[in-house]
């Protein structure tokens, strides 16, 4: 294996726990700098974590440049920027600075172009998953000029990476995308859940929509659900307003179904029924070529 050091930005849980694991998994060499080592409450749990992983303390950003080759920024996205502007004078054609936090595509490019002005390679890291359940071995998508070699030195140490390109801001923009979906469920469920208990019929329209969802694997639903929802939206719009009615009488925050209501009634409008005279599209593909021709 390569013998290098791994440096972190930050010390909570991400970084943490992937450190955690790349010690198990036979990385010798890790440290980090955070800027709250040294401050309460959080600077005792950041050294304990640390001293119990066995990851070594940087005090300044300069010493973390000059002892890791390879530095993953893990603090919280508005100060991705600021972090990567305060270590980049001490970074060099020898580093790959890879910045993993939960912030948008343009956030991203723009970490990119600060970091390219040091010489350093970048990576833009989208973690798809929990550390706590998958320490380093959470799946990565990663992307920029440095993803390649970040994916070769990183990979003999269980690190599950896949490499999508050398543009910056890709990686980031499929978690943000996904989390439409997986953000936006949860919310949805907690909206039904609350609903259906005025009526004490909490498990029964859970059971419901259980037995909808288990007739086909995840993706026949999907294109089942999607192409017929462009065809009937105008009708379900209606009938998400008698929804709204519903949730003011028993006094049920709707916001979650005012959205949606609010989305029908925009793909109502598209008049995507006219667009595939009346009969609903065989293929998600052909549902995007709608929005398209729509001018989404």
């Amino acid at each position: 294996m390569n013998n290098f050091t791994l440096g972190f930005i930050g010390f909570g849980e991400a970084a943490s726990g992937i450190s955690k694991g790349l010690k198990s998994c036979g990385l010798k060499n890790i440290c980090f700098y955070d800027s709250f080592y040294n401050k309460e409450p959080m600077g005792g749990l950041i050294m304990k974590r640390a001293d119990e992983i066995g990851v070594s303390l940087c005090e300044s950003e300069e010493m973390l440049a000059k002892s890791a080759k390879i530095i993953m920024s893990s603090v919280i996205a508005r100060v991705a920027v600021d972090v990567a502007k305060s270590i980049s004078p001490f970074l060099t054609k020898n580093h790959i600075y890879v910045d993993t936090n939960s912030a948008s595509p343009m956030v991203k490019e723009e970490v990119s172009k600060v970091i390219a002005s040091s010489g350093a390679m970048f990576v833009d890291a989208a973690l798809m998953g929990p550390i706590p359940v998958f320490l380093n071995r959470v799946p990565i998508l990663a992307c920029g000029d440095g993803a390649n070699k970040f994916c070769e030195l990183m990979s003999p140490y269980g690190m599950d990476i896949e490499c999508i390109g050398d543009k910056p801001g890709k990686a980031s923009a499929i978690k943000m995308f996904r989390s439409i979906f997986m953000k936006g469920f949860v919310t949805l469920l907690m909206e039904t859940m609350v609903a259906a208990n005025k009526y004490s019929a909490s498990e029964m329209v859970l059971d419901s929509i259980a037995e909808t969802m288990d007739q086909n694997n995840f993706m026949e639903t999907v294109r089942l659900l999607v192409t017929r929802g462009v065809i009937h939206a105008e009708r379900r719009s209606f009938e998400m307003n008698e929804v709204l009615k519903t949730l003011d009488e028993i006094s049920v925050d709707s916001i979650m179904s005012q959205a949606t209501q609010k989305k029908l009634q925009w793909c109502s409008n598209l008049n995507l029924k006219d667009y595939f005279k009346g009969e609903p599209p065989k293929t998600l593909s052909e549902v995007i070529e709608g929005f398209e021709a729509k001018g989404v």
